[in-house]
């Protein structure tokens, strides 16, 4: 009876742990997808990209082609990241991610308590927030196995 007991226990763990796994893999799913749409966007379409952000486009020049580089770069890297943690299963995938998102929310804070820029909490906690959703999924995810 006793052993009986424990295989239900231990078989409920094993799918409440499955359960967790693929809650948590939601979110990276999504800002993959978020972030893939807004980098291709950006290469394809600035003008229609830009509004998202709230800023104006630069007309021509070195802004024009610095801000299309960075910001499509920038998200492009988040998404094939983002992809390769859910399918490959390695946390490690998760950083990159991690430190971009939670570098912008800091430069947004740091411009706006010492350089002069508008305080945009609006902005930089829904970076924070998503570095705490990757920040589980990772934990969620396996370690890498030893060669």
């Amino acid at each position: 009876m006793i052993r009986h007991a424990t295989r239900i226990a231990t078989w409920k763990g094993t799918i409440m742990a499955r359960v967790v796994r693929l809650i948590v893999q939601l979110p990276p799913l999504l800002l993959a997808l978020i972030f893939g749409a807004q980098g291709i966007l950006w290469l394809v379409r600035p003008a229609s990209a830009v509004r998202f952000w709230g800023y104006d486009l630069p007309e021509g020049g070195l802004a024009l082609s610095s801000m299309i580089g960075a910001t499509a770069g920038w998200a492009l890297t988040i998404s094939a990241c983002l992809l390769l943690a859910l399918i490959r299963k390695e946390r490690f995938w998760y950083y990159p991610p991690m430190m971009i998102l939670g570098f912008l929310a800091l430069g947004r804070i740091v411009a706006g308590v010492a350089l002069g820029a508008p305080h945009l909490p609006e902005r930089f906690i829904p970076e924070l927030i998503f570095v705490g959703l990757l920040f589980l999924a990772a934990r969620n995810t396996d370690a890498p196995r030893a060669a």
